[in-house]
């Protein structure tokens, strides 16, 4: 069994992203006369409103970044006689703060769904799936998704997302 604990970066790396492709989307690109490569200035912008605004947003990245994320409790090999009933382990961890669902997919493009679970509670687990189609004969990679809802203003929201790879055998 693994206990993986999926950390909030993406709010920074996604912020630290955005200000890359804007400096190198909207500047201007020119060489000098020694092949050096340089930005030029853009013209047609207007000054900041707020000179804070960009610090305060990195800040709450950051500190979203700090929020405890995904506890993940799982086996990483499922096994079948039939292909459709699998013995496995896939759980809502008690560390875990938002009810949860569960879907595996039987393709990297994450098309072809065989399984979808309803909301777990945490400290819940699955040890056995029934899949809406047979997987064939031998090992088969899927991907299994752990998706936490939160409800806001009476509406689930999707939290936070973790996808895991596991090997489904179906055999004798």
């Amino acid at each position: 069994m693994k206990k993986v604990r999926v950390r909030a970066w993406r709010n920074v790396i996604a912020v630290l992203s955005a200000v890359v492709m804007l400096l190198s989307g909207c500047a201007k690109k020119t060489e000098s006369s020694e092949n050096k490569l340089i930005i030029g200035y853009a013209e047609g912008v207007t000054a900041v409103e707020d000179p804070n605004a960009f610090s305060n947003m990195l800040d709450q990245a950051y500190e979203d970044s700090q929020q405890s994320g995904i506890a993940l409790e799982y086996k990483n090999v499922a096994y079948s006689s039939n292909g459709f009933d699998f013995s496995c382990y896939f759980a809502n961890a008690l560390d875990n703060q938002y009810d949860m669902f569960i879907a595996v997919y039987a393709d990297d493009a994450l098309t072809d769904q065989v399984f979808l679970s309803e909301l777990i509670r945490p400290g819940s687990a699955f040890d056995h799936i029934t899949l809406t189609h047979a997987l064939p004969p031998g090992t088969n990679k899927c991907t299994v998704a752990f998706t936490q809802i939160e409800v806001v203003d009476g509406e689930q929201m999707i939290r936070d997302q973790a996808l895991i790879g596991v090997e489904f055998h179906v055999g004798t």
